[in-house]
């Protein structure tokens, strides 16, 4: 039997106050920025319905959400969607400027769309991908992000930006010099890389080599290192739009392993009872329950049982507990307790005990 909690309690819960984000957040999800011909409504229109689908394709991980004929519907009418909108005029190289519309969706909105349509809803705490790229020109070989490579860098976080990734370029230090060398990124040297990773802690790391042809093609191989699994892949690129494929290929990854499927609305999905300590004051339960929250696979996390430090929550989820698991080993806030570790005064029957570690 649940042990219900007591009605100051419950009152006090309530008085949650605003909380910092934390480790792994893609900022501005639902935000575009597009080049636009006119003022006119007929092309904000045209243009909304373009930020849109990319918002779309962003949130559910999913590179053609126009394929479903619920999404199609969405697009040929995103004014709804649209919670603010502002034109701005950018200077271009040739001394003129271009007209452009700054875009902000409702997250309500779009989520509410693409759950309508059957598809996932991938929250903004994702997992970063470090980035090992060296890239061969007539200038020689080069590290992208050591200040090297603008064009090729800019077409980068184009990339990242289009699928919502988190990003992260090495240090390119004197520890990373003395880590990896280009001679060895350029072979493709899958333990030396891992070897010059491991002070990053990212889950995913990116490797991969480009050359540019004299034609000005460009001929790109990869190594994408997933844990112990390693994908090899090959691409090309009439400019720097070579690296689509690569990071196409890391987005479609992990939105697989973490974008929810999510029901349209109606019942609520399943509650499983999780037993955390570690939590010293007031401000660690608001931060932990926010972060929680935060979460996709998690769309509730209730209070059921308090003892001290001692806290068991009723996760009301929207997938299951392996992929909660792998939302919380993205950064660690929640570490497992192991089976010796395992100590509890809660008269609940849990399902999983963690620790609280705070904000990473």
């Amino acid at each position: 039997m649940r042990v219900a909690l007591t009605r100051p309690l419950l009152l006090l819960l309530l008085l949650l106050g605003s909380l910092g984000s934390h480790a792994d957040i893609v900022d501005n999800l639902y935000d575009v920025r597009l080049p636009v011909a006119d003022q006119s409504r007929d092309a904000r229109k045209t243009v909304a319905g373009q930020g849109l689908e990319l918002v779309m394709i962003r949130v559910s991980g999913n590179r053609n959400p126009a394929e479903s004929p619920a999404i199609v519907e969405a697009l040929a009418s995103p004014e709804p969607f649209l919670t603010r909108f502002r034109y701005q005029r950018q200077d271009t190289e040739d001394g003129g400027s271009e007209l452009w519309l700054d875009m902000a969706f409702s997250p309500r909105q779009v989520n509410s769309a693409l759950q309508s349509a059957g598809l996932p809803v991938w929250s903004a705490n994702r997992p970063p991908v470090l980035l090992w790229l060296l890239v061969d020109t007539e200038e020689g070989r080069q590290f992208v992000g050591s200040g090297a490579a603008a064009d090729v860098e800019q077409q980068l976080r184009d990339d990242v930006r289009r699928r919502g990734l988190a990003l992260q370029l090495p240090l390119f230090d004197l520890v990373d010099a003395s880590n990896l060398s280009s001679d060895a990124l350029w072979t493709l040297s899958v333990d030396q890389v891992r070897e010059a990773s491991q002070r990053y802690g990212s889950p995913f790391v990116l490797m991969g080599r480009a050359t540019r042809l004299s034609s000005g093609q460009w001929l790109a191989s990869w190594v994408l290192l997933d844990g112990d699994n390693t994908q090899r892949f090959d691409s090309d690129g009439d400019d720097a739009s070579f690296m689509v494929a690569a990071i196409d290929r890391v987005a479609d990854l992990q939105a697989q392993r973490y974008a929810v499927q999510t029901s349209g609305g109606g019942a609520e999905g399943s509650g499983t009872l999780v037993h955390i300590d570690g939590l010293e004051s007031f401000a660690d339960y608001a931060q932990m329950v926010t972060y929680l929250e935060s979460l996709a696979v998690i769309k509730h996390a209730n209070p059921a049982w308090m003892s001290g430090n001692e806290l068991v929550l009723d996760l009301v989820l929207n997938g299951d507990m392996e992929k909660v698991q792998r939302f919380l080993q993205l950064d660690g806030r929640l570490r497992e307790r192991s089976l010796d570790e395992r100590m509890s005064n809660a008269p609940l029957p849990v399902a999983a005990y963690y620790r609280w570690q705070g904000r990473r």
